[in-house]
C-alpha cells in the first residue's frame, strides 16, 4: 500500500469519506479512433484515516516478451497513482472537497499495444473518479 497525503489539514476540514466498497470499470477512448483507448478496473474501500493506493492489476498476457511494455508497464501504474492524486488535490484546490478515508486498488487494466499513451490512463481514472464524487458538494 502506498499512502497519499491528502492536500488539506485533515483536524480542520469536513472529509467526504468512502463508506462503501464501489468496483468501477472506466474507459478513455481518443478521438483518433477506437483503438486509442485506456480501460481500468479499480475499487474503491473505506480506509478510516488513510487514503491509500495499491496495485492489483498484472500485466496482461498478450504483452509478456513485449520488452517496451514490460518496461513501460511500472510507468502505467505510477501515472494511475498520480492521476489519484493529481485528482483529490484538484477536488480540494478547485471545490473546496476534501475527499478521503479510502483505498484506491488498481484491479486490471487494458493495454492496445501500439496506441495506448500514458496519459490515457490518467484521463481514465480521473474520469471514474469523477463519476464516483460527482455528487458531493462542498461545505458552506
Amino acid at each position: 500500500m502506498i499512502w497519499i497525503h491528502p492536500p488539506y489539514d485533515v483536524e480542520k476540514v469536513s472529509i467526504i469519506s468512502v463508506v462503501e466498497r464501489i468496483e468501477k470499470q472506466t474507459r478513455y477512448i481518443r478521438q483518433a479512433g477506437s483503438e486509442h483507448f485506456a480501460i481500468i478496473d479499480f475499487v474503491i474501500e473505506p480506509c478510516q484515516g488513510h487514503i491509500g493506493f495499491k496495485n492489483e492489476a498484472l500485466m496482461q498476457d498478450d504483452l509478456r516478451g513485449n520488452k517496451e511494455w514490460e518496461q513501460m508497464f511500472p510507468m502505467v501504474i505510477c501515472s494511475i497513482y498520480d492521476a489519484v492524486k493529481s485528482f483529490i488535490q484538484f477536488q480540494y484546490n478547485e471545490r473546496k472537497l476534501a475527499i478521503g478515508h479510502f483505498k484506491f486498488k488498481l484491479m486490471s487494466l487494458r493495454i492496445h499495444p501500439g496506441d495506448s499513451k500514458l496519459m490515457d490512463f490518467a484521463i481514465a481514472t480521473h474520469i471514474g473518479l469523477r463519476e464516483i464524487f460527482k455528487n458531493e458538494d462542498a461545505d458552506e
